[in-house]
Order: C-alpha cells, then structure tokens, then sequence
C-alpha cells in the first residue's frame, strides 16, 4: 500500500484509493481515512476511480468514516466511483448515503489539492511448497534420470 500526501492543501483533502481494496487492508484504510479527515479544515473526497476491486466488507469504512466527519461537522464525498466500487454500494444499498460526485477538472491552475493515495496491489503468490520426493527427484534429474510425472512436471509415484 502506498500512500502520498501533498503539503498543499485546500480546505478538502482528496484521497486517492488505487488497485484492490480489501478485508486485509481494512484497518489501515480506516487509519488514512481518519487521518485524512483530522487533518482537513471541512473534509474529504475520496477518489474511487481506480479502484478494481472493492470487497462488501470495505463498506463499513466509509460508513465508519461518514459517521466520524458527521460527528466534527465535516462533509465526506465519493468521487469519481469506478464501476465495481458503484455496484457494490449499490447491492448494498448504502450508495444513497454519500455524496457522490464527477472527478473535478483541476480547481486551481498550477495548485493541486492536497492528495492521499493509498494503492493495494496483490501481494505475489508465494513458491510451491517443496516435495517431500522434492529433492530425490532433484538428484534424479541432475544424474540425467527421470521419473513418471503429471502435466505439472511434478513427479508421480516412487522418485
């Protein structure tokens, strides 16, 4: 997850969520959030366009981080939703709770709003688990050897 904050702010701060959201970053996604809004004179605009995945279960952060800008009187607004990011809050029927708005063309020319960009991207999948036949069918192979195996490659039967 990366995140990117601009010391030059407007009274909004716009986050910036990109790739995969999911259960496993819910928490630090709630901590962005939060802090996002603590450091903002009115609120946040959470930039949605790039978001590719959105699990059900990330509902409950925005929610969580509506009922918190409520609470100190600031605004949270959903910008520029991404189709899964629309259809999820849309099945779970919370879509009518936020505001939602287009991606704004630059307000200001030469002044950025101040940005937060988180981006989840798929943590690599991890190598096989070795054989237990793993390394006498190692020993096989490199004494110019070979025993029976599958599509896979990976040896079937006794090594």
């Amino acid at each position: 997850m990366r995140i990117h904050s601009d010391p030059r702010t407007e009274e909004i701060v716009v986050v910036v969520l990109r790739g995969e959201i999911d259960y496993a970053c819910e928490e630090m996604l709630l901590r962005c959030l939060t802090s996002a809004l603590n450091s903002s004179a009115r609120g946040i605009a959470i930039d949605l366009s790039k978001v590719s995945f959105w699990a059900c279960s990330s509902v409950k952060v925005l929610l969580a981080t509506r009922e918190l800008a409520q609470r100190h009187g600031k605004t949270m607004s959903l910008r520029a939703l991404s189709p899964i990011v629309r259809r999820v809050l849309e099945l779970s029927e919370s879509l009518h709770l936020f505001t939602t708005e287009p991606a704004p063309a630059t307000p200001h020319p030469g002044r950025r709003p101040a940005t937060v960009e988180i981006s989840q991207t798929p943590a690599p999948a991890p190598p096989p688990a070795p054989d237990a036949r793993g390394s006498a069918y190692s020993s096989a192979r490199s004494a110019g050897t070979s025993s029976p195996s599958d599509s896979t490659g990976v040896p079937v039967g006794p090594a």
